[in-house]
């Protein structure tokens, strides 16, 4: 066996010397790259594959529905106390307005007809569609049927109906006739000939019934053919 000697050192190296010196860098290389692995191994185990590979949206609606699950105070999850706050809300609304309807008296629907004394007159005339009833029907009938019509238009006026007293046809001539109106006020009346029970009040609220009416209905009154005035 020869003996190499390394000058410098004073120390020799055989054969088996030099064989580990070849080997230590491959095991160090090798354990290097077992480290390596090992490293990777953690960091992959602790990473979410599943997660990252979802959606964006779908992640966000996975994060809302674990802070819906949270839970916050006496138990309850977050969404239980949602819910309880919107019902709650929706309670009060809904009493509230109850209690608005039930608790709300309008003033001006408390009246005494009775104290209605003092009587206001209209009169008038229009001119009937001869195409709306038979020439040989009745001036009775006719009249009747006017009547009826006349008294259901201020009966069905929410301003007018608790003053109208009656309405009179009288002296109807083919198809011509002529009427008569009767209101009753209170003593105290001043703003309701001004306002309420005014000329224009009255006729208008008439002359919007013969508008909406149509043409070929029984007794059909021609709105242009309308007069009225006080007194």
């Amino acid at each position: 066996m020869s003996t190499k000697v390394i000058p410098g050192n004073g120390a020799c190296s055989g054969p088996d010397s030099s064989e580990r010196n070849e080997v230590s860098p491959l095991l160090s290389t090798r354990q290097v790259a077992e480290n390596n692995g090992e490293q990777r191994l953690q960091v992959d185990e602790g990473v979410d594959t599943d997660s990252l590979s979802q959606p964006k949206w779908r992640r966000e609606l996975r994060r809302v529905k674990r802070e819906l699950n949270e839970v916050v105070v006496w138990k309850l999850k977050l969404r239980t106390v949602i819910l309880i706050v919107f019902i709650a809300i929706a309670l009060v609304i809904g009493i509230s307005i109850i209690v608005c309807a039930v608790g709300h008296d309008d003033e001006d629907e408390k009246y005494d007809k009775s104290s209605f004394v003092v009587p206001r007159f209209f009169k008038g005339n229009f001119t009937l569609d001869a195409k709306s009833f038979h020439s040989d029907t009745q001036d009775e009938k006719t009249i009747i049927e006017l009547t009826q019509q006349l008294t259901g238009v201020y009966n069905s006026s929410p301003a007018l109906e608790r003053y109208f007293s009656s309405v009179t046809i009288n002296n109807l001539q083919n198809t011509t006739g002529q009427f008569k109106l009767k209101f009753m006020m209170p003593l105290e009346h001043d703003e309701l000939i001004r306002y309420t029970l005014s000329l224009k009040m009255v006729k208008n609220v008439l002359l919007q019934h013969l508008y909406d009416r149509d043409t070929g209905d029984s007794f059909y009154i021609k709105p242009t053919s309308l007069h009225m005035e006080a007194g």
